[in-house]
């Protein structure tokens, strides 16, 4: 199933995003910031006929903070979401893995998130809600940048246009996927242009994407850009 990110209508009310959604496919990511702040919004997206995912707020939310009554408060804001998530009937929600924004920092950011994965797992397991850890893209603050990061055992979720800044996209390919991002880019800044204008080789995903069940979510910027993303896909044989 292709869905689209609510992200590229993020000037407008979530009513009005999710009816521009509505009319080009049967999914949408709700990105959970902004206009589109489930919770504040949530009762909105009950008024239509969508299969839902759920994007979780990135602002004032770090699962690898240093300071632990910051990462107690953003695990707590993810159990929220997970609620919201159930009466969505969302089976799906995308988290960030957390940032350090001082490299010497880096160690221990490494080391509140190892502890707040198994928090992830239980809040998974007591909702029914597959949580997805994305991987980020080259800025040096993120966690996630390359596969090795150890997220134990919630979902996943490939960006292919992250993984495009840093060069190390093959590498991702081997991981058990539960979500897809697609946009594009052209190797460096996080364009997130639409799905063949950027340097991408989507040759290496095709099999991989027509066999896979997981949801594949364009994540673009503007309503133009989806709809060449849409006709991209078409022209691609993904579905």
């Amino acid at each position: 199933m292709i869905g689209i990110s609510s992200f590229a209508f993020h000037d407008l009310p979530l009513a009005q995003a999710l009816e521009k959604i509505e009319s080009l496919t049967d999914c949408a990511e709700i990105f959970s910031e902004g206009r589109h702040d489930l919770l504040r919004e949530e009762e909105v997206a009950f008024s239509y006929d969508l299969t839902y995912t759920v994007h979780a707020p990135s602002t004032d939310i770090n699962l690898a903070s240093v300071r632990d009554p910051i990462r107690m408060a953003s695990l707590q804001l993810v159990r929220q979401m997970a609620d919201i998530c159930n009466d969505l009937d969302s089976d799906i929600m995308v988290i960030h893995p957390g940032y350090f924004p001082f490299p010497s920092d880096g160690p221990a950011a490494m080391k509140a998130f190892e502890c707040s994965v198994p928090v992830l797992e239980d809040i998974s397991t007591d909702s029914g809600v597959k949580i997805c850890v994305e991987n980020m893209p080259q800025w040096d603050c993120f966690l996630f940048r390359y596969p090795q990061l150890d997220i134990g055992g919630n979902g996943f979720t490939l960006d292919i246009g992250h993984a495009n800044t840093l060069g190390n996209l093959p590498e991702f390919l081997d991981a058990n996927i539960s979500h897809f991002h697609l946009h594009d880019n052209n190797g460096t800044i996080d364009e997130h242009l639409p799905i063949g204008e950027g340097n991408i080789d989507m040759g290496l995903l095709m099999d991989l994407l027509k066999k896979s069940n997981a949801i594949k979510i364009i994540e673009n910027k503007c309503e133009d850009d989806v709809h060449k993303s849409l006709e991209a896909l078409d022209n691609l044989g993904v579905d």
